[in-house]
């Protein structure tokens, strides 16, 4: 018998289940504390509470599929296994819900102030870099703390608390914080760089004119392959800054609307924007 529980608690199979076990409990701590418990994740008394039903049913049926056909005969089970437990934890989803809101609100707050100041700077473009620079080393700080706030915290538990259940709630706690601080972050560095390379110093105007000869470079190459762009090019040489500033709407109304962006979100919006206008460089063309 030995030899078999040794053998199954050594399977691949089993350690896929546990890893989603376990996997499921964390989701189950956050689902709980946002307020959005169900069947399987429950919130009274001060504790956080998992119906295991749902999880030894899923072991049971990786068992099974991998040729462990004893474990078909595991007894259907529904018993509430507590993984938070603690007077402050009604307290915690209060919190939980405010920091929340912030989390959705700080990338938004943030940016209208910066937007404020440049507006009623003298020097607009100066003034741009200055903010998204100063926005970014804000953020940079503000992450740090929450880094190091949650090793003061864990190192200042009472004895006998679960350090892992407690790091859970409290990475709960800052999810939606931590997600706005690093997106906002990187949308200051990108706004920087490009405030940057559309002034008038040397680089930024070398920069320009080496991206701009290069895609014409391949423009030419195209052309003389029999690719013609006609009325096309002649329509983007028209309304060339028009289509810059639709390209830039669009990607701050994809940025907006997108429901707690990261910063891949962010960094990924900004290449699909260079790209973009690439394109548009491509397809311009002076008139005959």
């Amino acid at each position: 018998m030995s030899s078999t529980v040794r053998r199954v608690v050594s399977s691949s199979a089993f350690e896929t289940a546990w890893t989603n076990a376990n996997r499921r409990a964390h989701t189950a701590v956050d689902k709980a504390l946002t307020g959005s418990a169900d069947a399987v994740v429950s919130l009274k008394d001060n504790q956080v509470a998992i119906d295991v039903g749902p999880i030894v049913a899923q072991v049971k049926d990786r068992l099974v599929s991998s040729g462990f056909g004893a474990a078909a005969k595991i007894p259907d089970v529904h018993t509430d296994f507590v993984v938070v437990h603690g007077k402050d934890v009604g307290k915690i989803k209060s919190y939980l819900r405010v920091l929340q809101i912030i989390g959705n609100w700080l990338p938004v707050i943030a940016v209208l102030i910066a937007a404020a100041g440049v507006f009623l700077a003298s020097h607009r473009r100066r003034a741009l870099i200055g903010a998204a620079l100063g926005v970014f080393a804000a953020m940079v700080v503000l992450g740090v703390c929450l880094t190091v706030f949650r090793t003061v915290y864990l190192d200042h538990l009472p004895p006998g608390t679960n350090a892992g259940a407690a790091g859970a709630v409290y990475d709960a706690l800052v999810r939606f914080l931590r997600a706005g601080v690093r997106a906002v972050g990187a949308l200051a560095l990108v706004t920087a760089f490009g405030a940057f390379f559309v002034g008038p110093s040397r680089a930024a105007v070398f920069t320009r004119h080496f991206c701009s000869r290069g895609i014409g470079a391949g423009r030419d190459v195209a052309a003389s392959a029999g690719l013609r762009l006609g009325a096309v090019g002649r329509f983007v040489h028209r309304f060339k800054r028009w289509i810059g500033a639709a390209i830039l709407v669009v990607a701050a109304i994809v940025l907006f609307v997108w429901s707690y962006p990261t910063m891949m979100v962010v960094i990924w919006t900004a290449v699909i924007v260079l790209v973009a206008f690439a394109i548009r460089e491509f397809l311009d063309t002076a008139p005959a």
